[in-house]
Parts: C-alpha cells; structure tokens; sequence
C-alpha cells in the first residue's frame, strides 16, 4: 500500500501534542521532515550570514546526503565528522542533518580544531567521511593542511561550500562532487533505536570519549526542553511558533544541537545564533532586535553581558527566559542578571554529554532561596547519589550523583571497557559529580568532581569550594582553583582570576585575606595569578589542559603576582 499523505494541518497538530513516549519512535529526519510539511517557509535558523528557512533546511541537508551516498566514503550506520565554520551556522546545520539523512552518524567538531587533532578523532571512532567547509580549511595555516588537500582546494562552484572527504586510516581523499545526473545509491533510513550523534567528552583526563545518543532519545530530549525545561520557569507555557530561542553556544556543541537547535524544529520557532565567538554587545542587541523570548547561555556568557552597562538594548529585551547551564551559577551572577532583566525568569539546569539536556531544574522559588543548587529532577529523570561502597546517602550527606533517564547516552562509541565503568547494570549514569540533595529543601547541589578532588598535606576538598568564594568578590569577573604538585604537601592550589571592567586594582594579598576571611586555612590557595581572560569552552567549561598550560607559562616567565 502506499504511503498515507498527511496533509500540513494534521502534521501541526501532531507536533504540537507529541508526548514524550511518542518522541522515543521518531528520528531526527522525521522531526525536520514533519516540521517541513507543517510551516516549511517559517524561518529555521538566524545567523549574521543570513537566515534559513526550514522547507531550505531540509533541500540543503538531502543536497549533502546525495553527495555522501554518491561517494565510495558512504557507509550507514558509520560515524562521519562535521568539521565546518560556526560563523554560518547555516553551514553547520545542513551539514549535520545531511550525515542524518543518509543514515549515518554525526559526529560534530570545534570549528578551532588543527588538521592534527581531526585526524586523531577520525581515527578514534573509525569515521567514513568528513565534512568540511572551505572557509575554515581555507583560513588554516597548519603545515599538515597539505596532507589533508594536497591537491589543494578545488575551484568554487558548490553553493554550500561544502566539501566531502573519504577518511582511510587516518588520511583524507578529497571526493570530487558528482558531476549532471549521477545517481546517488539507495539510502539507508535509520530507525529511532539507531545512533544518531556521538557528544565527544571533553577529555580533561586523557582522549575525549564519545557518547552515543540515539534518534529517539536526541527526539525526547528536544521534548523535554520545549514541553518542561524552558516551559517551567514561565509558568509551564510550552514553547511555540510565537517563541524566538537565541543561543551563543556554538552550533556544533551536542547540547547546542539537542538543546536549541532540534527543540526549536518541534516548536517551530526560530533559532538565533550570533557568529562564532560570543560577543556580548551583539548578544544584547539580538535579544531586542529579533524579540528573543528564550535565551539559553552559560553562567560566562551571563557575566560578560552583565560587565557592560545597561543599554538600550538590555532594556529592550523581551526575554521571558534565560537558562544556565555548563558551569556553577553564583548568587551575586542571580542578583546582577535579575537586576538587568528584570522581565526574565531565571532558571539553572544541570547535565553532562552522557546524559544530555535539562536533568535537573532549579527555578522560581527555589532559585531565590538558593540560585547556587541545581534543582530538582526533571520527570522522568531518576536521582541518586550514592557512597564509595554504593549506598544511597541519607539527604545532607555528599556522595556522587548518579542519573537515568531515557534519551541518555547507549554507551561510548567502540570503547566498551569505559562504557561499564560509566553505566552500570542498572542503567544508572555515574556522572562522577560530587553533590547532596539538601535535607531541608530537597535540592540538590554539587560541591565538586571525582577527579578533581584536591589532597593538601591529608586535607580534602574540591576546587568548587574555593571557586565559588572567590566568584564572590566584587572586584572579580572569574576565576579558576588549580591543583599543582607539591614535593611536601602532595598538592598544593594556586587560583586564576580576571579582575573585572572598571573595577578597583587588586593584589594577590587582597584576594588571599578575603579567602582568609570565609575559607578555612587548608582552602586558601598559596598564589593568585591575575590573567586577561581563563581558557574556557564554548559552553562556558574551563578547559583544564588550557588552564595549566596557562600557568606553566606564567611560571616559566616568572609573572605570577
């Protein structure tokens, strides 16, 4: 029989009341596919290149998919990495859901990476195929850049700027786009149990690992966001066509791509992204031009808006939410970001790549009771946190945080040995976070990383701990605690901090007497290092080999104040 046609209202319909059940049996082609038919000339995505309408969207992503199965790389069910500039997001998103519409797995990369490091990440998960803009490969400099096009960039003439090489042990063949009436082969239609995107890890301690998220559960998540997370702080008004989600999380971020970019298809609303690098001024400026009513940033991307005075623009915005996430929210950031827009719920969300978006929610009242803790498990998320011998601690006790939930990570793609060590027999995700659900209001709170717990002469805690009194400061816009050896105490800590804009001048004795003040004597770092800005990741993460690396070069030119 036939397929039945469905005609456009029946489709708008079905999204608008698609549950969170029936989100798990789609993939991510059907979703933008459904959204195609329902409003294909609404607007999918806004970006300083130029705007993208869905029905645009989807030509452009089967453009790229035709191209991929016409080639000897195309491989179903293979991962294939998308390596393009983040300056036109247009680029980056055609370019992921055409991997999804051939069937394969994307596996999205920073647009910053070297040739060297591409390599190494297709060689990790065996990708088939990159993808990559010749914008980015035409502003690298990297002598290897030879190896990767040694025939050097073929002439212009692709509309998408896109060019597509088959990866073989490492090594990359340009694949010559297909010349009039080349038939691309038959493709493979994934199913919502197949993996759609691996979320690289950031690989703070060793290779980035790659979590595996299926169509069905990157689908849910999108679910989530629209019908819970954003919804929540506003009131529970789920979001809609009428709605603008603006984001600075780069596009190629796998929380970027669940979070905003596929939760904006199931609402049909637009999705505003503002260039490759955050700047706060344009930031400001997008909120009010394009009448952004959600804004989903992290804590850093907060601050550096809230250092610039009041505008016109901050005034202007008509943001009904703005949503945190990536990085410990403080109470001083609150009260600032409340002060600005006095309009815009605030709300604080908590996840990792293995488990995805909007695991746990803080907003509303008990954001103002404690904007530091991260909420409440979001349904159908599953919260524990548990001992080193696996017992459930009593409220008020710390332990690490474990989480279930459907749309979680299968597994880290080809790495089994470290897939059991994250998920156990029970389907409980170890996040390796360090937290307590409080006693008295039931929230939960992280007070640090597993691996990041710092041993000073026998006296343990976290960096967390100090971070956050430091963030207290007035006269600090950022700061970072760094564990280094010590050939006495083991570890010792040293802290990173940015003086803010227009602030008073500080010294290292300023900052260690107000750490002496609120900190116990084992906690107050032995130096403090004034830097220009700390080594973060587009979703607003300290990067920890960048931040040592940092300071091994102060050091070497003795700067440290």
């Amino acid at each position: 029989m036939p397929e039945r046609i469905v005609n456009r209202t029946e489709i708008h319909e079905f999204l608008k009341t698609l549950d969170f059940e029936g989100a798990g049996r789609l993939t991510l082609p059907d979703l933008l596919e459904k959204r195609v038919q329902a409003t294909p000339e609404a607007v999918a995505v806004r970006s300083p290149a130029g705007s993208l309408r869905f029905d645009e969207w989807l030509d452009g992503a089967r453009a790229v998919s035709a191209r991929l199965r016409s080639s000897g790389a195309y491989r179903p069910g293979t991962p294939v990495l998308v390596w393009v500039d983040t300056a036109d997001a247009r680029q980056v998103v055609i370019a992921q859901h055409g991997v999804l519409d051939g069937g394969c797995i994307v596996a999205p990369l920073d647009d910053r990476l070297s040739v060297a490091e591409v390599r190494r990440f297709a060689q990790d998960v065996a990708a088939s195929a990159v993808i990559a803009s010749r914008g980015l490969l035409s502003s690298r400099k990297d002598e290897d850049l030879l190896e990767f096009i040694p025939e050097g960039l073929p002439p212009e003439g692709d509309p998408l700027d896109l060019l597509l090489f088959a990866a073989v042990d490492g090594a990359f063949r340009l694949v010559p786009s297909p010349g009039d009436g080349a038939a691309p082969a038959e493709g493979v239609r994934a199913q919502a149990d197949d993996c759609a995107l691996l979320a690289f890890t950031s690989g703070t301690t060793g290779r980035p690992k790659a979590a595996m998220i299926t169509h069905g559960g990157c689908v849910q998540l999108a679910e989530r966001m629209v019908n819970g997370v954003f919804p929540a702080p506003r009131g529970g008004r789920p979001v809609g066509p009428d709605d603008v989600i603006q984001s600075p999380v780069p596009a190629y971020l796998p929380t970027s791509i669940v979070n905003t970019l596929y939760a904006a298809v199931l609402a049909g609303c637009p999705l505003s992204y503002r260039g490759r690098r955050f700047d706060p001024e344009a930031e400001e400026r997008e909120m009010a031009l394009a009448g952004t009513t959600i804004y989903a940033g992290a804590p850093a991307h907060y601050a550096m808006m809230c250092q610039r005075p009041a505008s016109d623009d901050s005034r202007g915005a008509r943001v009904q939410v703005m949503t945190a996430s990536g990085a410990p929210m403080t109470a001083a950031l609150y009260r600032t970001m409340r002060e600005r827009w006095p309009r815009a719920a605030v709300a604080n969300w908590y996840a990792l790549n293995e488990t995805m978006v909007g695991q746990t929610l803080n907003f509303g009242p008990d954001m103002e009771l404690d904007p530091t803790a991260i909420g409440r498990p979001v349904w159908p998320t599953e919260l524990a946190v548990v001992d080193e011998a696996g017992r459930r601690c009593a409220p008020g006790e710390s332990g690490e945080v474990l989480l279930r939930a459907p749309g979680q990570m299968v597994g880290y793609y080809l790495n089994e040995a470290e897939t059991a060590k994250r998920i156990d027999a029970d389907g409980w995700v170890h996040t390796e976070d360090i937290g307590f659900v409080g006693a008295e209001d039931g929230l939960l709170r992280l007070t640090g990383r597993k691996s990041d717990r710092i041993n000073r002469g026998g006296f343990k805690f976290y960096p967390a701990e100090v971070e956050e009194v430091l963030l207290g400061h007035e006269g600090l816009a950022d700061a970072a605690i760094l564990a280094i050896p010590d050939p006495i105490l083991g570890q010792d800590l040293v802290a990173m901090v940015v003086a803010a804009e227009g602030g008073q001048m500080l010294a290292e004795a300023d900052i260690r007497a107000f750490c002496q003040d609120r900190l116990s004597r084992n906690k107050v770092p032995s130096r403090v290092y004034f830097v220009d800005r700390l080594p973060r990741s587009g979703f607003g993460k300290v990067v920890k080999k960048e931040l040592i690396a940092l300071w091994e070069a102060i050091e070497s030119r003795g700067a440290g104040r």
